[in-house]
């Protein structure tokens, strides 16, 4: 297989950070797919990553849409957005033509290039395999913000993250089950060359339902702030109403996942939080940060909404996400800042107390 250029559309938190690192280390610098003020900083000053060890500023290539990226059989696409925005970016690329080594047409994008899923929630690898043939899951573990043009923070190291992978939908034939096993062999070492830890797996969607029991507590952390004593147990309280019922959800559903023992073999030696040279101020997580950015719109609609929906088809009550559900959107819809109310208020919301 030849040398392979990463496509990265979405340049936030998750994208950017995977981004810096690959053009730190990667022998062929990554496309950046970006938008506004955030393409303009990263065409003028390149990317800015912050670490607990280190910080650095590398130069990638950088385009604002896919007309401008001529894509070709070596390129891999990264999706990298938030949920919500995921539909609207798969139609942007999925009939770019991909050219072959000669300069010629041979096909779309949808027909020839792997895409991987680099995003929150469960809903993304579905979309994607509406559009593009060969859809690859990753469930993301990577404490990272982005709230500046072009700047990027990840919050620990010397590991930036876990990416626990694998194909989403069956291989064709044998030929495609050998290139599949190569094409995930070659993104594992080239991502783990560039500080990441990747985990390949068979089923990504019981690893990806997993990771959405921790991102059910998204919306509390964007909601609430500390405040008077016992807001912090409140808070604690709240996430762990909402996981119990996603747990019901699931036992309801019949989705299966994997033990908590078993993913702290993964998860646990490397995700250790620590501060972060230069950096000051409040950081929360990717829908924390949509408030803090004003950005009108939220992704909890495909969190706390994923089971909500999964509840109501089976038919059981899931009124803490349901109504963590709503407060986050209209919570983006008017514009509040993050934490805009304490976590014993948010409670009383919730449980009518």
């Amino acid at each position: 297989m030849a040398e392979m250029r990463y496509v990265i559309i979405g340049a936030g938190a998750i994208g950017g950070t995977l981004a810096a690192r690959l053009a730190q280390f990667a022998s062929t610098p990554p496309l950046v797919v970006a938008r506004g003020d955030n393409a303009v900083a990263i065409q003028a000053s390149g990317l800015l990553l912050r670490s607990p060890d280190d910080e650095v500023r590398v130069d990638a290539p950088v385009v604002m849409g896919a007309g401008e990226a001529e894509l070709t059989t070596d390129d891999v696409l990264v999706f990298a957005t938030k949920t919500h925005q995921l539909q609207a970016a798969l139609l942007e690329w999925v009939d770019q033509p991909v050219r072959d080594s000669s300069g010629q047409v041979i096909g779309t994008a949808g027909e020839l290039l792997p895409v991987f899923t680099a995003l929150n929630g469960v809903e993304a690898e579905r979309l994607a395999l509406r559009y593009f043939r060969r859809v690859y899951g990753v469930c993301v573990w990577l404490p990272a913000v982005h709230l500046a043009p072009g700047e990027f923070t990840v919050r620990i190291a010397p590991v930036s993250g876990l990416f626990i992978v694998g194909r989403y939908g069956a291989p064709r034939d044998e030929p495609d089950a050998a290139s599949d096993a190569e094409l995930l062999e070659i993104i594992r070492g080239e991502w783990e060359r560039s500080t990441f830890r990747v985990q390949l797996v068979e089923d990504v969607a019981r690893w990806k339902y997993w990771k959405l029991l921790s991102n059910l507590g998204n919306a509390i952390q964007a909601l609430a702030r500390a405040g008077d004593e016992g807001s912090s147990d409140a808070e604690a309280e709240l996430h762990a109403l909402a996981r119990e019922e996603g747990l019901a959800v699931y036992a309801a559903s019949g989705i299966g996942i994997p033990s908590d023992d078993e993913e702290e073999l993964w998860r646990g030696e490397i995700f250790n939080i620590r501060p972060v040279p230069g950096v000051d101020g409040p950081l929360g997580g990717s829908t924390w940060q949509s408030l803090a950015r004003g950005s009108g719109s939220i992704e909890t609609d495909y969190l706390n909404g994923e089971i909500v929906r999964l509840a109501r088809l089976a038919g059981v009550p899931a009124p803490i996400n349901e109504g963590l559900q709503r407060l986050a959107r209209q919570a983006a819809a008017e514009r509040r800042a993050p934490a805009s109310i304490t976590a014993e208020e948010l409670k009383r919301r919730l449980l009518g107390e």
